[in-house]
């Protein structure tokens, strides 16, 4: 969205327009993606997030910067406009499609005077182009206020207005120019005659303004998003007042546009009199009444900071939460504009937010502490653990071509999509078998046999009374040989062994039982998983049938583990690191070959010597003409470093004298010369 730097300065006085706007913008969640100098100007584009429709305007946007300059807004001027019960132009309105109906009615309106010069250049700055006078000021409180609204014009209404669902092949002339034939959910405005608008998204061409226009019925209504969402979904028609509708515009709002609209018209034409009808949906209105009870102390403990009570209480004012505060609590009345607020860490965000997310100082976490079973804690852990051991993760559809997953499911465990996007991807996956197969087929085809592949994610099945159940899954397979060919070490091919050390190494106490039940491994190869007395899943080969219907000659073990169901409740211990430099030493010693190599480390560790951080072996040597028969020389490599300071060479001298008098009074070794 667009918006004038200028037109801002309306909202907030004396406001800067400058860089620091456009960072506090960003700040406040409302990024700002370019900013074009324009004529004394600066048109600001924002990059708007689906849950800020509250946003998609300049009252939006400055109530937003208000709670960050502490300024109040000044609101737009309107007029002070009543309902008329004398005259009716409304007639029955489907409470799900809108929740609440206005009709301001304006007649022996001169259509053909020009726009103000200062309205269409607002609106080419939002990038509006002009139509004509009614049109454009309807344009320009939209953009003012976020209130969508359209006019008919009212001597080609047939007697009242009415909001329903379209009936099965209605057809309506809309002001694209494209005929639309429309179905049983599609909201429509109508008269007793015909439909006039496809409601929320676009009129009809019958009854559109133009500059003959001398009466007209201005619509100021609140939609309901979902039911605008599926209709411009379905035409792949995207208007400024879908947009707007479907991601939800004030409930409360619609009354002050038209008085805004009234406002304008009486200015800058020679309107004088209307008729205003307005029906509303009651529970609409209970609705957006929610109120949140939230400790003071609930914002320090969330954020890790102290906010004061009175920078918290301003700050919800600014933003129209009427704050009210009792004892150590504040009372917080959710705004109709905020579809996005529903509990207590939402308004801890807002604190956050307006506080400035740069004004956190960064905190180290505690030496210890117990992590909890949060999957995606647990989930980092499984990739890393999984990556450094080699495997590759992969993320695949979670759909599978029509009757693929016979071979490894019920069919009343299958979920079929109604609606597929194409045939094969017309049914969720039971299990994540056939997506690991396919990953491998592809790598395969491209000369990559050697395969250690894995992936988190999800499967969907049928449970009783045909409800659908998600389940979280770690899914992978290996195949192919252990390592690429060199001189250092054999190749082998991948085994269950392998299989089964892998996953030792990244769940603790897991437990393999030998099984034969699971119908896409095979039999004589496969193992259910356990921690403890639960199950966690299961592993193995895959199963002939499986490896004839994808043709495949190499051997895949495959495993699935419910990572909901593993126990990873683990105390993990943090040290600070040394910010001062290492020094490495090698020492080289002749010692009998009768000596085990690790004793040495192994005693040498014991000592705990000062500022040793490591010690290993480094390389082994004989030569029986150099050091006679029965003796090695052996290369031990030792790191020193202090968390405190930089270590001077007298000082990792003196260990290294410790540690090599050491090994000398054990092992009777001499120094390599």
């Amino acid at each position: 969205m667009k918006i004038s730097g200028n037109w801002l300065k309306e909202f907030i006085p004396n406001i800067k327009i400058n860089e620091k706007l456009t960072y506090n913008l960003t700040s406040l969640g409302l990024e700002v993606s370019s900013v074009v100098k324009h004529k004394g100007d600066l048109i600001i584009d924002i990059d708007m997030t689906p849950n800020r429709a509250d946003c998609l305007s300049m009252l939006g946007i400055a109530r937003d910067l208000s709670a960050v300059y502490n300024k109040k807004i000044i609101f737009p001027k309107i007029a002070n406009i009543k309902v008329t019960p004398s005259k009716k132009f409304i007639n029955k309105i489907d409470k799900k499609i809108c929740g609440s109906y206005g009709a301001l009615v304006l007649h022996g309106v001169d259509n053909t005077i020009k726009t103000p010069n200062i309205i269409t250049q607002r609106l080419n700055k939002c990038g509006i182009s002009k139509v004509n006078f009614i049109v454009d000021i309807l344009n320009y409180v939209m953009i003012e206020v976020g209130q969508p609204m359209h006019a008919f014009d009212l001597d080609k209404i047939n007697r009242l207005i009415n909001v329903r669902y379209a009936k099965a092949n209605e057809k309506i002339n809309a002001l694209d120019g494209v005929k639309y034939t429309l179905n049983k959910n599609i909201p429509v405005i109508t008269d007793d005659n015909k439909i006039q608008a496809i409601a929320g998204i676009i009129g009809g061409d019958y009854s559109s303004i133009n500059l003959k226009t001398q009466n007209v019925i201005i619509e100021s209504a609140f939609f309901t998003p979902t039911v605008i969402r599926k209709a411009a979904k379905l035409f792949r028609l995207q208007t400024d007042a879908s947009y707007r509708f479907e991601r939800g515009v004030d409930p409360r709002l619609n009354n002050i546009a038209a008085g805004r609209v009234l406002y304008l018209m009486k200015k800058y034409s020679n309107v004088k009199n209307y008729q205003y009808n307005l029906t509303t949906n009651k529970e609409l209105i209970k609705k957006h009444n929610h109120v949140i009870n939230v400790k003071y102390n609930f914002f320090d403990e969330s954020l890790g900071v102290q906010i004061s009570r009175n920078f918290i209480k301003k700050t919800f004012k600014l933003l129209g939460f009427n704050p009210i505060s009792y004892n150590d609590k504040i009372r917080l009345t959710i705004p109709s504009h905020r579809f996005d607020i529903k509990i207590e860490q939402d308004l801890v965000e807002e604190i956050a937010r307006v506080y400035g997310y740069d004004n956190f100082e960064p905190v180290l976490p505690h030496n210890i502490f117990k992590i909890n079973k949060d999957p995606s804690i647990f989930s980092e852990n499984i990739i890393n653990g999984l990556v450094s051991r080699g495997f590759n993760e992969i993320i695949s559809f979670s759909f599978l071509p029509k009757n693929s997953q016979l071979s490894t499911n019920n069919i009343s465990d299958i979920i079929k999509i109604k609606n597929p996007i194409s045939e094969d991807k017309s049914e969720l996956r039971a299990s994540m078998v056939h997506s690991m197969i396919r990953a491998y087929k592809y790598n395969v085809s491209r000369q990559n046999a050697n395969i250690k592949i894995f992936e988190i994610g999800k499967i969907y099945n049928f449970v009783k009374s045909k409800k659908i159940k998600e389940n979280n899954i770690l899914s992978g397979i290996i195949s192919g040989i252990n390592a690429e060919n060199n001189l250092k070490s054999d190749q082998e091919n991948l085994s269950f062994l392998d299989l089964k050390g892998h996953l030792q190494s990244i769940i603790p106490n897991i437990i393999f039982k030998p099984y034969k039940n699971i119908k896409h491994l095979n039999k004589f190869c496969q193992a259910t998983l356990y921690q403890g007395k639960h199950t966690i899943g299961y592993c193995g080969e895959i199963s002939q049938e499986l490896y004839s219907e994808y043709g495949i000659k190499n051997n895949l073990y495959y495993f699935e583990i419910f990572t909901d169901s593993i126990n990873n409740a683990i105390d993990t211990k943090y040290k600070k690191f040394s910010i001062y430099p290492k020094i490495k030493r090698d020492l080289t010693i002749l010692v009998d070959d009768k000596i085990y190599v690790q004793d040495i480390i192994d005693i040498i560790g014991e000592k705990s010597f000062n500022y040793m951080i490591n010690s290993k072996i480094s390389d082994i040597f004989y030569n029986k003409k150099e050091f006679g028969d029965n003796i090695k020389s052996i290369t031990l490599e030792f790191i020193f470093q202090d968390c405190n300071s930089t270590l001077t060479d007298n000082t990792v001298n003196t260990e290294m004298d410790k540690i090599l008098n050491l090994i000398k009074k054990h092992f009777n070794a001499q120094v390599r010369t």
